[in-house]
């Protein structure tokens, strides 16, 4: 993925995660155009995916997977690396999906906690900082 697709990708990400659903959609839309019967098109479908995942509150999704996990970046990096593997079984040809996850943690922490995870992440960040508290006092 080259740098021009993958600051689309990261824009789109941080428009969904921000809850700007319709501008993140608009956005997409753009893309694809772009890309329709390119080579590049697998990308926009992979993006399309995480979108429609994202907004149907797919709960077996990676996405929803990462984000309800205690620790997101290293949820994520375990799925990475498995459908690094699982890719490289099968041929030469780099699946956009992947290279997509790949963009996904290579900027994770620029990335917005996705809204529709914010107040769980900031439950657990609550209770962690609690407990550190409590166990510093001992």
């Amino acid at each position: 993925m080259d740098e021009k697709l993958e600051r689309q990708v990261v824009r789109i990400l941080q428009l969904l995660f921000d809850g700007k659903i319709s501008d993140a959609e608009r956005a997409l839309e753009n893309l694809e155009k772009r890309v329709k019967g390119t080579e590049l098109n697998g990308y926009a479908t992979a993006i399309r995916g995480i979108l429609i995942s994202y907004t149907t509150d797919d709960k077996t999704s990676v996405l929803y997977r990462v984000y309800s996990s205690d620790d997101p970046k290293g949820e994520l990096q375990q799925y990475v690396r498995a459908m690094r593997e699982a890719d490289a079984s099968f041929d030469d040809f780099r699946s956009p999906v992947v290279e997509v996850w790949e963009a996904v943690l290579r900027n994770f922490d620029r990335l917005p906690v996705p809204h529709k995870f914010r107040s769980s992440q900031e439950v657990k960040q609550q209770t962690l900082d609690e407990e550190g508290a409590a166990s510093g006092k001992g």
